[in-house]
């Protein structure tokens, strides 16, 4: 009995003492868990870019994300403001070439949490795309009043890309000729491939131009183009050809996307009857093979003279110039080194370009020594070409 009563006594002096510790007198349950860490990242799209390098186009914007837990706020900064500014809700913005750290700090009821990323930015498609103005080869000025620009025959004097038809309307118009070469770049590499062709045979260029511009984003241009493949679009164009009757042999120039032409490529086709005459492609890409995009343009240039194409990869677009000139040996349309037009002249007013015979009288003769020393160029309006021989 005695034993009995000291564990009763025992227990009551437990529980009062209890009761004394936690004065509301109610049991807690305290956790014994510890600190649990929660990770913060930083995402572009899906791309995980903690830590990493990210790189931009100059002039595109990208919004960054924060991927955590409950968080009461976030807030971002960058270093280099002019370079890559950054808003309260994380859009990027890439202004200028260079490299800027973006910080983030998220805060939460007991902690901060502080991580970072670099953003480089690189020139835009836009900075990048080639001059296809015409550069002189030399000077001549015969009088002070008459600055000169000079071509390498046989190129034309094809009109500036720039320059708007004399008509008045705001699309670019061709002026006549055999052979016209016409395509469609983004990057600029068609634009080269066009002008070693043009270099070799001659003919009148024209860069095919769609109404609505694309991204200047690259990732934003293949989204596009994957979009036309899919529903079969043909984009509007805003270049058009006078009078397609007058080429004999087009030249259609394009960079393959989604192992294909580009869409706008079939505007173009679709757009003109080439049955009778000799439509010849070129194209780069990536590593696509060419193959399919030969099979396009045999599709919708219906009735036409399908030549073998010419294609090559994107990074060998500077050094394509030898394998230019053995394809169009080997095509047959290069011309040839016997042929003269001893007494042709073009002359390019606006954007129309006009082929003339020359008379056999001392004027002609006189025109011609001054021609033979380049181009003249009249006000900036009027080109004066002699196209002596082809090479």
């Amino acid at each position: 009995m005695r034993k009995v009563y000291q564990k009763v006594t025992m227990f009551t002096v437990f529980v009062m003492l209890v009761m004394t510790i936690l004065p509301n007198g109610k049991m807690t349950t305290v956790s014994a868990a510890g600190k649990t860490k929660q990770s913060v990242q930083l995402r572009i799209g899906r791309k995980k870019v903690t830590k990493k390098t990210y790189r931009m186009e100059k002039g595109t914007k990208k919004k960054l994300k924060v991927v955590t837990g409950k968080k009461k706020s976030v807030r971002f900064s960058s270093n280099k403001k002019k370079v890559v500014s950054v808003s309260k809700k994380g859009l990027l913005r890439a202004k200028k070439k260079g490299t800027a750290k973006i910080t983030v700090v998220v805060k939460k009821k007991q902690s901060r949490k502080k991580v970072w990323m670099k953003v480089k930015v690189v020139s835009s498609g836009k900075d990048k795309k080639i001059d296809t103005t015409r550069k002189p080869d030399k000077t001549i000025r015969p009088t002070p009043t008459v600055p000169a620009e000079t071509e390498t025959p046989p190129r034309t004097a094809a009109p500036s890309e720039s320059n708007k038809p004399v008509d008045g309307n705001d699309t670019p118009m061709v002026g006549s000729g055999k052979i016209l070469i016409a395509y469609f770049t983004r990057s600029g590499n068609t634009d080269k491939l066009a002008d070693m062709i043009q270099d070799r045979v001659g003919g009148t260029k024209i860069k095919i131009e769609t109404v609505k511009d694309y991204p200047e984003d690259y990732n934003s241009v293949l989204a596009e183009a994957s979009k036309e493949k899919n529903e079969n679009a043909r984009p509007q164009l805003k270049t058009r050809v006078n009078s397609m009757a007058d080429y004999d042999t087009i030249f259609i120039g394009y960079p393959i996307w989604y192992g294909d032409t580009p869409m706008a490529i079939r505007s173009f086709l679709d757009s003109y009857n080439f049955a009778g005459k000799k439509v010849i492609p070129f194209c780069s890409s990536g590593s696509s093979p060419p193959e399919t995009s030969y099979s396009s343009v045999r599709a919708s240039a219906s009735g036409a003279e399908i030549l073998d194409g010419f294609w090559t990869r994107g990074a060998n677009v500077g050094s394509a110039v030898d394998d230019i000139n053995q394809w169009l040996d080997r095509i047959g349309v290069a011309p040839k080194k016997e042929e003269t037009m001893a007494n042709q002249i073009h002359i390019t007013a606006g954007n129309t370009v006009f082929t003339a015979t020359l008379a056999d009288n001392s004027s002609a003769e006189a025109l011609k020594g001054l021609l033979s020393q380049g181009p003249l160029t009249i006000d900036r309006v009027i080109t004066l070409v002699w196209k002596r021989s082809a090479r």
